[in-house]
């Protein structure tokens, strides 16, 4: 049972759904309570162990049903089945079922092939003689015993491993072999030289080809159920590698929300202060100090705490038409992380500079994006006219607690780029940085005043990717306090 819902719990994280140890636990325990005899209850019960919220339970219901559509996943790593007498039930009824139909259909194509192959009548005979495991088991028509084989020769074959949809005909070829489609093929082709045996030979490649059909409908089954998630894993990792500048408008929601992971990622390491009791680095002073009285036995031990506070913030964005896209990642992941930050203060500019914290407050974040850009994104750059509005706006506020960030290309249109306020900023402030989303060996060249603002600038960085804002913002996080 552990391996059948440990898979299960693997398939719904996979769609998505975050599950923990001890949700996991207790859906184990719901199970063994309930049972799988009656399967609304266990996906009921399951459903409000393992969901949070409504859409979660609306995946965990889909995926329950593809999940244990086939009885075949229904046993225990030893092979017993979970429940021997549901099984034997639903396997009888689906066998009946089954051979009825078969019976019928025998009975039709008997009738109407009489005529043209006279020999139809000794397939019985020839039957019996067959020595292929997997053409016995295709004339005996049991399809439940053919989905527990399709299952157990999957496994072993890897198609809950399949990560790309194109690996899924090489998968079903092994799952075909593993289950001895090659001692079926030898044998069809012997029986196959003799005129009487035409009978047989078509209605066991007629059911072969079901087979095949079936074991492909399994595959690609499991590659829905646990692997589907690999590929969009892979194309997330590429999204935070390339350049934000390069993100086109079709991966602006995917990118949003990988910005959202992050800065949550980020959140739930640095949101509270952290003490460290009695492990870490030892406070010999202290310790000391604390068993003077015990003429120098050490019953009272002391240890250094280590606090991450939440520092204050200010973003200075450049939202001109050269770094406006990168601009928007920044500013949507600061966002994410007011509750962390709640000192946060943003700032925009072209030329003129505007606060924008309280529209940030009051409004949507793609609401509040689309008004930045379209107030002041795309105008001529001025850092001098800016920084002039920025000594106005906030100069005051900075003291020795603040960190400055900066992001633009420092490209000034070949204007003055007021570095006496900027040197104030970098005087006044705890930290200043400059995030460039161009290369270093685009900065100083053609208009660019980078080597101007460098002298007062704690740390400057090359910053064009999503893994580029995780790095440089998480640490930073860490020097805070």
């Amino acid at each position: 049972m552990q391996k059948v819902l440990g898979d299960f719990i693997y398939a719904l994280r996979q769609a998505g759904l975050p599950i923990s140890s001890a949700e996991t636990l207790d859906a184990l325990k719901a199970a063994q309570l309930v049972g799988i005899d009656n399967a609304p209850l266990l996906k009921q019960s399951l459903g409000m162990t393992l969901s949070k919220r409504l859409e979660h339970r609306l995946i965990h219901d889909q995926i329950f049903d593809q999940y244990f559509n086939g009885y075949g996943h229904l046993q225990e790593e030893g092979g017993k089945p979970l429940s021997q007498e549901a099984y034997e039930k639903a396997e009888n009824a689906e066998s009946e079922a089954v051979n009825s139909e078969a019976a019928s259909e025998q009975a039709a194509a008997s009738t109407s092939s009489s005529v043209e192959n006279p020999n139809t009548s000794l397939i019985p005979e020839a039957a019996a003689n067959l020595s292929s495991p997997l053409a016995q088991q295709l004339m005996a028509g049991d399809m439940s015993a053919l989905q527990v084989m399709i299952t157990g020769a999957g496994a072993g074959a890897g198609a809950q491993e399949v990560t790309f949809s194109t690996q899924i005909p090489i998968v079903t070829y092994r799952v075909m072999q593993a289950m001895g489609d090659s001692e079926l093929q030898q044998e069809l082709q012997e029986l196959a030289k003799e005129d009487e045996n035409s009978a047989l030979v078509q209605l066991l490649r007629q059911r072969r080809s079901q087979l095949q059909q079936q074991i492909r409908d399994y595959v690609e089954q499991q590659y829905l159920l646990f692997n589907q998630g690999e590929s969009q894993k892979l194309r997330e990792s590429n999204l935070q590698k390339i350049r934000l500048t390069s993100v086109d408008h079709s991966n602006y929601k995917r990118m949003g929300e990988l910005v959202r992971k992050a800065a949550k990622r980020l959140a739930s390491m640095h949101s509270r202060r952290r003490r460290i009791t009695k492990r870490g680095m030892l406070d010999v002073r202290r310790t000391v100090s604390a068993n003077a009285a015990f003429d120098g036995f050490l019953f009272h031990t002391k240890w250094k705490s280590t606090r991450i506070e939440r520092p204050k913030v200010m973003v200075i964005c450049d939202v001109s038409g050269s770094v406006s896209s990168v601009a928007r990642f920044l500013l949507l992941f600061l966002y994410c992380l007011q509750d962390v930050l709640p000192k946060v203060r943003s700032f925009v500019f072209s030329a003129e500079m505007a606060e924008v914290t309280e529209l940030f407050a009051k409004k949507e974040m793609d609401e509040a994006l689309a008004e930045i850009l379209h107030r002041w994104a795309n105008s001529p750059t001025h850092y001098g006219k800016a920084l002039a509005d920025f000594e106005q706006l906030a100069l005051a506020d900075i003291d020795n607690k603040t960190t400055v960030i900066m992001l633009g290309d420092a490209r000034n249109n070949g204007s003055d780029g007021n570095i006496a306020v900027w040197e104030e900023v970098y005087r006044r402030s705890q930290r200043v940085l400059w995030l460039n989303p161009e290369g270093q060996t685009s900065w100083d060249t053609g208009d660019s005043i980078m080597s101007q603002y460098a002298p007062y600038c704690s740390l400057m960085e090359t910053c064009n990717s999503l893994r580029d804002l995780n790095r440089i913002l998480g640490s930073e996080l860490k020097r805070s306090g």
